[in-house]
């Protein structure tokens, strides 16, 4: 795509979407700073994702859209966009419509302003690519996006944590103790409460984990519990065999210090489930067709089962998940 003949000393990105949709950007953010290595990359999210930003090597400056009526943050980001020089190039990477993202495309004053094409806001935008259909991956969305700013990438998510976060992590109580021989460590994530499709039952997943403990004694379970998600962690973990430790409201940074020394993730598709991958650490998730088609992390150290239907994973029995699990963690410690 024809960028135009002057240099690119400034980008500007978008992306006013969930935490787990800025992580799978990370690619195209690499792939963006290797294009232009000494152009200076600004990074807005909005709230939901602010807690990912200094897990991002790959930009300069990381803002974030505040929450509904949070006057001071929208002060601050309107500053930002006003003194802090306009960009060469901004680029949209929200793929569906975002009034949010068209407003503020329109407030940074870029020169060359890049997008899906979404049918809406072509004033705004003046170069822009096929948009996706509901079936083609992340990866390859991304993938056309590099292409068409002249870069060469990759399909690997890459996140850094943070040293202060990585001792934070390493001095928990339930994570100091020293390793085993042969200790394969768990973290379990029982998924998203709020988005019961993709949520596995969670008394499937206290049989699951109970199976793991009984054939994998050298197995070290953890389970990890977001914002209003305790209860239902502690009632899996303290269910079984050998009751579990529970890692509960911990800083995003934190999380990814404790799952860099995990062997494996397990549990249902999140931001979590895109962390790991992003930091290198083995997965194992129960995907309905549409996450399996669109979400799931590419690569042999991500395993699943994937249910018959498109949009949810209740038809997935505990014997199937098992015997795709026991593959999984053959093939991890096969490697390890």
């Amino acid at each position: 795509m024809d960028l135009g003949p002057e240099p690119i000393g400034r980008v500007t990105c978008l992306y006013v979407g969930r935490l787990g949709d800025v992580i799978v950007a990370t690619p195209f953010l690499r792939a963006l700073r290797r294009r232009f290595p000494r152009a200076r990359v600004r990074l807005i999210v909005g709230a939901r994702a602010a807690g990912v930003l200094p897990l991002i090597p790959f930009i300069d400056e990381g803002l974030f859209l505040g929450r509904a009526g949070d006057v001071g943050a929208h002060l601050s980001l309107a500053r930002a966009l006003a003194f802090g020089g306009r960009a060469d190039l901004l680029v949209d990477l929200n793929s569906a419509f975002s009034k949010t993202s068209t407003l503020l495309a329109r407030a940074s004053r870029a020169r060359v302003r890049l997008a899906f094409d979404k049918g809406r806001g072509p004033a705004v935008f003046n170069r822009v690519i096929a948009a996706p259909d509901e079936r083609e991956h992340v990866s390859d969305r991304f993938a056309r996006l590099t292409e068409a700013i002249g870069a060469v990438g990759g399909p690997d998510l890459e996140l850094r944590v943070p040293d202060a976060d990585q001792r934070r992590a390493d001095a928990l109580p339930e994570l100091s103790e020293p390793r085993a021989p042969g200790e394969l460590r768990v973290l379990v994530h029982p998924g998203n409460l709020g988005r019961r499709p993709s949520l596995w039952p969670l008394e499937r997943l206290t049989e699951l984990c109970g199976r793991l403990q009984h054939a994998q004694p050298a197995a070290r379970l953890y389970f990890l519990a977001g914002p209003g998600e305790r209860a239902a962690a502690e009632s899996v973990a303290a269910a079984l065999p050998r009751p579990a430790p529970v890692l509960a409201d911990l800083p995003l940074g934190v999380v990814g210090g404790a799952l860099r020394r995990m062997d494996l993730l397990l549990g249902g598709v999140t931001s979590t489930t895109h962390l790991a991958a992003a930091l290198g650490t083995p997965t194992f998730a129960f995907y309905e067709g549409y996450t399996q088609a669109v979400w799931r992390p590419r690569g042999a150290r991500h395993g699943g089962f994937v249910a018959p239907d498109w949009d949810h994973v209740q038809a997935v029995g505990v014997d199937e998940a098992w015997a795709a699990l026991r593959e999984h963690l053959a093939r991890i410690m096969q490697s390890r």
